[in-house]
């Protein structure tokens, strides 16, 4: 019997269908388990990407399980779904003899605030409030990628913001980072929330950063300043000998050149005058007894008012000008004393523009860039003081943070330590313990980035002042040593499926993707590790490419990938399983392509199982 319901907040409304014999409280820890299971792809279109010629996937939720032979084209799903969310492309992937690769995911993001709120931002203009969104790469032969979000162009990191925030991608190659101390101090950050408080540390240490570089550039250019101050005195000096003033040289050499040719200049303008208003048949008496004799006139045609008017308009221009030269003829007057100084005056500033390669604009400009100089000499004392404050002042709001990053990394870390050590006991490790090691980062006396915590210095990177790292011990009675030395393959890969299960309840990624991390191990661990995928497909849709019976059993949804000759080519096909289907291929996992009745009985038990 179900119960049919309407769930509701101010973000969402759904129908949810409930057994009445199952226990629900919907709680926040219910919200958010709803909140990343309805968040989901869809659907998967893959066509031209090397043996795939065309295929199509329809994901459920919850579990979804990708099996098949080697080399028959699981990962090559995985790749397509990577680069579909923003990941670089190779373009020798298209398939041979065609032109364009295409790759499309159908996604339901309708009860995700955060990712609405991103593909909002990327297009303003675009309506996301149904949350199906469908994203779309192409590759073009000729090296050409084309990206969208429901049929927008976009830019490929665009894709991967998006990306980056709804899928998280896992292989075998991740075990290897694991067993990287450097990845320990994110991970860890993960658990514990520190996005907020990481933001609000590295801002603060950068302005710190950029005021020790500030100081020690001032540091540098005082013992620069010091070490040439007399040459730059002297400069200044003779520079400022001449008392410059813009564009004096152009100034001068124009006087100068009036000067020197004051005699014809004075020929000149008698000769204008003359012409104009100064000979008894000067242009002025012309016009004006033009004038007179064209009023005359005016009463037998009107149109002859406007020739007047033009002619009286000449006549006013013509004396104002003869007025013009005759006052600047008065003032011309030939001075030998003063053709010298001016002359002795230019050769001063063409010698000085000459030694400094630069015009009197750009001497005017070095006299006062010298004189800051020299003046900020004198004041360097002040300035260093001011900005020293100014670095103590952020140092103490640096530590501060780090500090409290620390003091949170740690109370955290008993969390984190708590929840892999009960998973590992549930998939097989029942004497491992893991541990979270912290160091702190040696500092010295006279780094700025350097603090003081009792006898000791700690130094301050962008991770704060700790060293993290991962440690653990498989068997009682032995100490506690790195991952990397005391964990085989195939407990590498139950500590990590342990680390994204406690991970999984803090994180607001719904997808979770993984490529045969399941390598290495069998029998009942493998069952035991495929517990944990279940309990994580509780929360989130998961795919996951694997070769063990075990996790295969306990899918949602079944799909086969497999190989066939198709027109003398390889192509790879994709099906999803029916159940009779399902039970055969786990049988196939149990005891080879030879499926014996044994096997058929085991498929089945360990289905019914889940």
């Amino acid at each position: 019997m179900f119960l049919l319901t309407s769930y509701k907040d101010c973000s969402f409304s759904t129908v949810l269908i409930f057994r009445l014999t199952d226990t629900i409280n919907i709680t926040a820890t219910a919200t958010n388990f709803l909140y990343k299971l309805l968040i989901m792809i869809e659907k998967l279109f893959i066509k031209n990407y090397l043996i795939i010629k065309e295929s199509e996937i329809d994901f459920s939720k919850g579990l979804n399980i990708l099996t098949g032979e080697t080399g028959a084209g699981k990962s090559i799903i995985l790749d397509a779904l990577s680069m579909l969310l923003g990941e670089r492309a190779d373009y020798s992937i298209i398939k041979k003899d065609q032109d364009k690769l295409i790759i499309e995911g159908h996604f339901d993001f309708s009860l995700n605030k955060n990712v609405i709120s991103i593909l909002q931002n990327i297009l303003p203009d675009e309506d996301f409030k149904n949350g199906i969104v469908i994203l779309r790469r192409e590759l073009l032969k000729k090296g050409i990628s084309r990206n969208f979000i429901n049929d927008n162009p976009v830019t490929i990191s665009d894709m991967k913001k998006l990306g980056d925030n709804i899928i998280d991608i896992h292989s075998q190659n991740e075990h290897q980072s694991l067993l990287n101390k450097d990845t320990h101090t994110g991970i860890l950050d993960s658990f514990a929330g520190n996005k907020d408080l990481l933001l609000r540390f590295s801002s603060e240490l950068n302005e710190l950063k950029k005021n020790i570089h500030s100081f020690n550039e001032l540091t540098q250019k005082k013992e620069e300043l010091l070490s040439k101050k007399t040459f730059l005195e002297f400069e200044l000096k003779e520079i400022n000998n001449l008392n410059l003033s813009p564009d004096e040289d152009n100034i001068l050499e124009n006087e100068l050149n009036k000067l020197e040719n004051s005699e014809d200049i004075s020929i000149s303008l008698t000769e204008s005058l003359n012409v104009l208003s100064e000979n008894d048949s000067n242009a002025l008496s012309s016009v004006r007894i033009a004038i007179k004799e064209l009023k005359k006139i005016v009463n037998f045609d009107k149109n002859i008012e406007r020739i007047i008017e033009d002619i009286e308009n000449s006549y006013v221009l013509i004396k104002e000008s003869s007025e013009s030269l005759r006052s600047y003829r008065s003032e011309l007057n030939f001075d030998s004393s003063k053709t010298d100084n001016i002359r002795n005056r230019l050769s001063s500033i063409s010698q000085l523009k000459k030694k400094y390669g630069m015009s009197v604009e750009e001497l005017i400009t070095r006299s006062e860039e010298l004189a800051e100089e020299l003046k900020f000499a004198e004041n360097f004392d002040y300035e260093t003081e001011q900005l020293f404050k100014k670095i103590e002042l952020k140092r103490e709001v640096v530590y501060k943070l780090a500090k409290e990053l620390s003091d949170k990394r740690k109370k955290k870390s008993k969390e984190l330590e708590k929840g892999i050590n009960i998973i590992l006991r549930e998939i097989g490790l029942e004497s491992a313990e893991f541990l979270t090691d912290f160091k702190n980062i040696n500092g010295k006396e006279n780094d700025l980035l350097s603090f003081k915590t009792g006898k000791e210095y700690v130094k301050i990177t962008e991770k704060g002042f700790n060293e993290i790292e991962f440690l653990i011990k498989i068997n009682k009675g032995t100490d506690f040593s790195p991952l990397r030395k005391s964990a085989s393959g195939g407990e590498i890969s139950r500590i990590m499926l342990a680390i994204k299960k406690v991970l999984s309840e803090k994180d607001d990624i719904p997808v979770l993707v993984f490529d045969e991390i399941d390598s290495g191990i069998s029998g009942r661990i493998a069952q035991k590790a495929g517990k944990i995928l279940h309990l994580l497909s509780e929360s989130h849709q998961i795919i996951c490419i694997t070769h063990l019976p075990q996790i295969a059993a306990i899918s949602e949804r079944h799909f086969h990938v497999s190989k066939k000759e198709e027109n003398g080519e390889t192509i790879a096909e994709i099906r999803e399983l029916s159940e009779n289907e399902k039970v055969l291929e786990v049988a196939k996992l149990i005891s080879g392509e030879k499926v014996t009745e044994a096997s058929l009985k085991s498929a089945s038990e360990l289905i019914e199982k889940h």
